[in-house]
């Protein structure tokens, strides 16, 4: 396996990095490996680079069972401007 070593970073970037490895568990080093492989993982065959947001929320949403409400035309009041 390769290394990569990058400078000269924001330490803003640098401290997002580190803080969202705390909040998943990780080494900074880890979380950094994460995203290059769902990044990149597969982008040589055409496949799509980013998570979609509706994927990320049916990610964050899996085992929840949510109750959507029928809805009628009645239901609909316009806003008051």
């Amino acid at each position: 396996m390769g290394a990569v070593t990058i400078r000269n970073i924001a330490d803003e970037v640098k401290n997002a990095a580190r803080l969202e490895a705390a909040r998943n568990g990780r080494s900074m080093e880890a979380e950094l490996r994460a995203l290059l492989e769902r990044t990149y993982a597969g982008a040589g065959k055409g496949a799509k680079l980013q998570e979609s947001s509706i994927q990320k929320l049916i990610r964050l949403g899996r085992g929840l069972d949510l109750q959507v409400p029928e809805r009628t035309p009645e239901d609909y009041r316009p806003p008051e401007l």
